[in-house]
């Protein structure tokens, strides 16, 4: 009979959480599930100077079978947003004083610096890729890609899974003995904004949670709108996405969110299931939320 069997790690700057249904305690795989992590954070943190993030940063040329594919990811949601997604807000987001860890941000001077299109930026040559002109961020679509791996290397020995990372949310199996796990995304200013039950994919994405004070007095968050340079000027403050994967959940999340009414409509057209909440709790969502 199966039991469920759950753990909590720090991992990307975020709390991952994991619940399993086994028959026994599945130790070998939380530690598996931990190592995913670390080894992709050591990989894309562009607070870590050997990563490989940080070596195309500083003008390397990088050949490596993990870097292809998150690229390749980021160009796909680059275009599938038509541009709100973009890899290349790494300036805009120092300059707006996001520059270390979140838990050290104390300031920055927000600068609408023009956001260069990856495509101009990024080149892949004989020996890897290479880095033309801007700076490189791929901390959100790492995390929701690192989650899918994790999930998907822990359902190919368990029918059960749960797990969340930062909000990023993907689940398989059943939570009782009915489909599915049951989910609640809280609302902006308290209580529950959704509650229903999840296979698949679901992720959150908010302007009010990494925030912090700039030089200026002015207050800034994490989300640089890639149109303007600038942390993204939205009638939203939180979007929720349910997808088939946290991948295509956190980039769209991302991209509603700071796209507002513009950002909406073009997930409508594909299809999406979108939630958009304001700051005092008006709703907006797609007709297949």
């Amino acid at each position: 009979m199966a039991v469920q069997f759950s753990e909590h790690f720090r991992a990307m700057n975020t709390d991952v959480d994991i619940v399993i249904g086994a028959s026994e305690a599945p130790i070998a795989a939380f530690v598996e599930t931990r190592l995913l992590f670390e080894q992709q954070e050591g990989r894309f943190s562009r607070f870590r100077e050997a990563s490989l993030l940080s070596r195309v940063n500083r003008g390397e040329t990088v050949d490596d079978p993990w870097l292809d594919t998150a690229l390749e990811l980021a160009f796909e949601a680059h275009a599938q947003t038509r541009g709100l997604f973009n890899p290349m807000v790494l300036q805009a987001l120092v300059l707006a004083g996001y520059d270390k860890s979140f838990d050290l941000v104390a300031g920055g001077a927000p600068a609408g610096i023009e956001v260069p299109s990856p495509g101009g930026c990024l080149e892949h040559v004989a020996e890897g890729w290479r880095l033309r002109a801007g700076a490189v961020d791929l901390g959100g679509i790492v995390k929701g890609w690192t989650a899918d791996l994790a999930a998907e290397h822990l359902l190919a020995r368990y029918r059960d899974v749960f797990l969340n990372a930062g909000g990023d949310i993907r689940c398989a199996g059943a939570e009782d003995r009915a489909p599915g796990w049951k989910v609640e995304v809280d609302a902006p200013g308290g209580g529950v904004a959704w509650a229903g039950t999840v296979e698949g994919a679901i992720a959150t994405s908010s302007t009010l949670k990494r925030r912090w004070r700039t030089d200026t007095g002015a207050i800034a968050h994490h989300l640089i709108d890639p149109r303007t340079g600038l942390p993204a000027r939205t009638p939203f403050v939180q979007v929720t996405v349910r997808a088939e994967s946290c991948t295509w959940a956190e980039v769209w999340a991302k991209a509603v969110l700071i796209g507002g009414d513009e950002g909406l409509a073009i997930a409508e057209e594909y299809g999406l299931a979108v939630l958009a909440l304001g700051r005092a709790g008006e709703r907006a969502a797609t007709r297949a939320w």
